[in-house]
């Protein structure tokens, strides 16, 4: 059994432990894909051989979660990188649970969650805000196997599909999920370059917002680094921005929202952060936050004036922009939901999510 006093009941499958060659922790990956006419297609799906020599356990300790996502990570993405999914981790103390396959006590494969408390559900391991999710597997005939061993109640979102998926059980239960929002900045080295991959409106638009905040003289200061008051004026600014739309209150009203983003920016050693503040006459009218890894640039999360400065939406774009292109970033990546304007930007890739 899973030995965890936060488990949710009635969710985490409960297997009799066996003693043949494995510890009490692990379970026979025969008990939950017995060869029986429902499960053929496991069997014939070349794995025959290696489903009976194959173990499953459920890692709930942090140290051991750390271990196995090391060991599979593939470390392309921030949203592959230990240190920022352990800020959303210290920040809602959630409990992990690494659905792993073994074969002989090696790892061969994690499906990496939590139990969320918030959504009563199984997500990846970070919150459904994650994305570029990935199965952490050896040979991805095990992916199938994955999915079949997760609990119930489980969401999996922001998934990238492949072509050679087509074959696989879980196949027909991908939905469409909120799309990702990047650019692609190869080859271009200036903001004229780059206005020009906009359609004629929005090109207007984006160019006459920059222009009419440019008139009033700003000042733009890009700070690079753990800095923790420019952190709080960006949550006090995006509270306040939506604080007068109660169906539309800003995520950072909640303590654990604002202590997961406090620990993003103390957890910045295998990624970097900065923050970009415009002033107008001595008033903050905007502050974005900023994180990068590798030749990425992402938007992160940010708060304006726009009441009183018009307009300052579409600067912070520019502005984004312009930062991205002096830093040599081949993407800027803005994350999902189009909050009804990242399209005019930005390329929309599809993304999907698996349920259960």
């Amino acid at each position: 059994m899973i030995n965890s006093d936060s488990e949710p009941l009635g969710k985490v499958k409960q297997l009799t432990p066996v003693h043949g060659g494995y510890s009490a922790d692990f379970h026979p990956l025969l008990h939950y894909i017995p060869p029986t006419r429902e499960n053929h297609f496991f069997y014939r799906n070349g794995l025959s051989k290696l489903i009976p020599r194959l173990a499953v356990k459920v890692h709930s300790r942090i140290d051991e979660c750390y271990d196995l996502w090391e060991r599979f990570s593939p470390k392309q993405s921030m949203f592959d990188l230990w240190d920022f999914r352990y800020s959303w981790y210290e920040g809602y103390q959630f409990t992990p649970y690494f659905y792993t396959l073994y074969e002989r006590g090696i790892p061969l494969a994690v499906l990496p969650l939590w139990w969320s408390d918030c959504r009563k559900k199984y997500l990846w391991f970070g919150s459904d805000w994650m994305e570029d999710n990935n199965f952490f597997v050896a040979n991805e005939k095990l992916i199938d196997v994955l999915f079949q061993i997760a609990p119930n109640s489980l969401l999996l979102n922001a998934i990238e599909m492949r072509d050679q998926w087509v074959k696989k059980k879980f196949f027909p239960l991908l939905k469409p999920d909120d799309p990702k929002n990047l650019k692609n900045l190869e080859g271009i080295i200036t903001m004229d370059q780059l206005l020009q991959t906009f359609d004629k409106k929005s090109r207007y638009h984006l160019r006459s917002d920059y222009l009419k905040i440019q008139s009033m003289n700003p000042r733009v200061i890009i700070t690079k680094g753990k800095d923790l008051n420019k952190l709080n004026r960006m949550i006090t600014l995006n509270i306040e921005r939506f604080s007068k739309d109660p169906d539309d209150e800003s995520d950072l009203v909640d303590p654990q929202r604002r202590k997961t983003y406090e620990r993003m920016v103390r957890n910045a050693d295998s990624y970097d952060v900065r923050f970009i503040e415009v002033f107008i006459q001595n008033h903050l009218a905007a502050i974005d936050f900023i994180a990068t890894y590798q030749s990425v640039y992402y938007t992160m999360k940010g708060g304006n004036d726009i009441d009183r400065f018009s307009g300052i939406g579409n600067y912070m774009v520019y502005i984004e922009f312009e930062d991205a292109l002096r830093g040599a970033f081949r993407t800027v990546d803005c994350l999902q939901m189009d909050n009804g304007w990242k399209h005019r930007f930005f390329d929309q890739k599809r993304v999907y999510t698996l349920e259960k």
